[in-house]
């Protein structure tokens, strides 16, 4: 700053200005530009933009809410089968738990029941994706197929969707808005 005019120096027209910027300092007569914040307290992080997934029993409310919506539906109840299997596994133990929970809801089983098997890839990667699921997303093709008798999907447990929160809170979302259901032969609190 001049001390008569109150206005800063011009930058030198010999460069070193920029000398002296690209060495990390000031230009001589200009103010440090440092301009970083001051790190935040460990507790006053950001979170992510995501809201808090629901618990368990709010989650078993949520499926309960989008299957009484798709009893609603005027006509029989047609569901499918599903289960999800590992690569040394078999699916006849939860497709045929699933099949006794259907007959005892009085929901009618059309077709054959649709079996994921999970590799060892798939296993060490978590495999958590339904929807990279080929007989899972045939299942999710039928309920929204308006054409197709079939509304909803009996599994033994939610795990066999997906184990991710997130992930599974997105399918029940998808079944209440095409009022389809999910019903499981183990709900979400009796895991």
């Amino acid at each position: 700053m001049s001390a008569m005019t109150g206005r800063a120096h011009p930058a030198p027209l010999d460069g070193s200005a920029a000398r002296h910027t690209l060495a990390g300092g000031s230009p001589p007569g200009y103010a440090s530009q440092n301009r970083r914040l001051p790190p935040r307290a460990s507790g006053n992080r950001p979170q992510p933009g995501f809201p808090p997934v629901p618990g368990p029993r709010a989650l078993e409310l949520r499926r309960a809410a989008a299957n009484r919506a798709a009893r609603a539906r005027p006509g029989p109840l047609h569901i499918v089968l599903y289960a999800l299997t590992g690569p040394d596994g078999t699916a006849n133990g939860d497709l045929a738990a699933a099949r006794g929970y259907a007959e005892r809801q009085r929901l009618v089983v059309t077709g054959p029941p649709l079996v994921d098997t999970l590799d060892s890839i798939d296993i060490r990667t978590g495999g958590d994706a339904p929807l990279l699921r080929r007989g899972y997303a045939r299942a999710l093709q039928m309920l929204a197929d308006p054409a197709c008798p079939v509304r909803g999907v009996v599994a033994v447990s939610r795990t066999a969707i997906t184990p991710v929160d997130r992930l599974y809170q997105d399918q029940l979302s998808w079944y209440a808005d095409r009022r389809a259901g999910l019903w499981l032969v183990r709900g979400e609190t009796a895991i």
